[in-house]
């Protein structure tokens, strides 16, 4: 595919950039080779052969220079990008903005602006490319879903970053959207702490993950924690982080992505309840004659507690008036050698489950 030079379009009512050439332009095609004035009074100026006229219909405006072209006459075509049936971007109808660290750019610079990729199919649109480790991955800016590929393979089935169309000022750079595939998150309680785990399958200048709890439905956020990111990955990427002091009651969990140029976006958000009962110590383990349950907690809850082979058999069970804060003994000299469950539910619904090992 032909390299998209640094490009800055200086223009008053529409925007031009190269597209792939499977694109059938029946208005001709019109190559800027140097950079200057759209329009001169005579000769071709920065124009290959011809400057295009004022009206051009499905012309193919091709800008393959370095440097600011300005727009001094008025051109009255909007640039278009169509479905082109294409199966990877090779032969798509594509504006590429290649993140090589050449900064890249395609400028809207009046409201009259305009650029249409409704009809443009998979592979089409305005998109930001990364090379890592011999594989390209693409992010759509302007187009249709999906937004996000590694080669020709999907890796994003959300929109691109503005839509189908985009009119008015703006700036189309080759650091695209924020560059980050986030392929799953989870927010898990362990025994009284919350464990978060998640894996991003892209990341493109990526910085940090800002690990952020709320205790009341979202209306505000707390940063708890920060992760170092991968930076650039075209693989799977794991991540984690604990909350080793959640709050009782509902925790919501969200992750602030945020990418080396300051831009940052946020996770879906995960919800976890920590019981009254906030954490249970079950010892000695392995046990022989006798297990004890330390409950730990606000001192008005209650507790059942239970025995269960790994059969799913209930063995034993005790219910424990105002338990938090105390610790139950069970006898289990009875029971044969093995792994055995212990799990205690808490009067508010919430449960945790211990594993011990019973030894003869």
């Amino acid at each position: 595919m032909k390299k998209l030079y640094t490009l800055t379009l200086v223009i008053s009512c529409l925007l031009f950039s190269s597209l792939s050439s499977s694109a059938q332009y029946a208005g001709g095609t019109y190559t800027a080779v140097t950079a200057g004035n759209w329009h001169t009074a005579s000769g071709p100026g920065i124009w290959q052969t011809v400057e295009p006229p004022q009206n051009c219909v499905n012309c193919l405006i091709v800008l393959n220079i370095e440097g600011t072209v300005t727009l001094n006459t008025t051109v009255t075509t909007v640039l278009t990008i169509g479905n082109s049936g294409a199966s990877g971007f090779a032969t798509s109808n594509s504006i590429i903005l290649a993140n090589d660290g050449t900064g890249n750019t395609i400028q809207l610079l009046t409201s009259s602006s305009f650029l249409n990729a409704s009809a443009a199919g998979t592979y089409d649109g305005v998109l930001t490319s990364f090379t890592s480790g011999g594989v390209t991955s693409y992010f759509k800016q302007v187009g249709t879903a999906p937004s996000g590929f590694v080669g020709n393979n999907v890796a994003s089935n959300s929109n691109a970053s503005y839509g189908t169309t985009l009119i008015g000022v703006a700036n189309l750079g080759s650091g695209g959207t924020l560059p980050i595939i986030l392929a799953n998150f989870s927010a898990v309680v362990d025994n009284g702490a919350v464990d978060l785990a998640w894996t991003t399958d892209l990341e493109i200048n990526s910085d940090h993950f800002v690990v952020q709890s709320s205790t009341n439905a979202g209306a505000s956020w707390d940063n708890i924690g920060t992760v170092t990111a991968q930076g650039n990955s075209a693989i799977a990427v794991n991540y984690s982080f604990t909350d080793k002091k959640p709050a009782t009651g509902t925790s919501e969990y969200r992750l602030e992505m945020v990418d080396r140029d300051g831009k940052y976006a946020y996770s879906p958000v995960k919800a976890v309840r920590i019981g009254l009962m906030s954490s249970i110590s079950v010892y000695p383990n392995p046990a022989t004659d006798y297990v004890n349950i330390a409950l730990s907690g606000d001192a008005s809850v209650s507790a059942n507690i239970r025995l269960i082979n790994l059969s799913g058999q209930v063995l034993m069970e005790k219910n424990v008036s105002n338990a938090g804060g105390t610790t139950v003994p069970l006898t289990i000299s009875n029971f044969p050698q093995g792994s055995y469950l212990i799990v205690v539910t808490g009067s508010d619904g919430t449960k945790q489950v211990n594993k011990i090992l019973i030894a003869k």
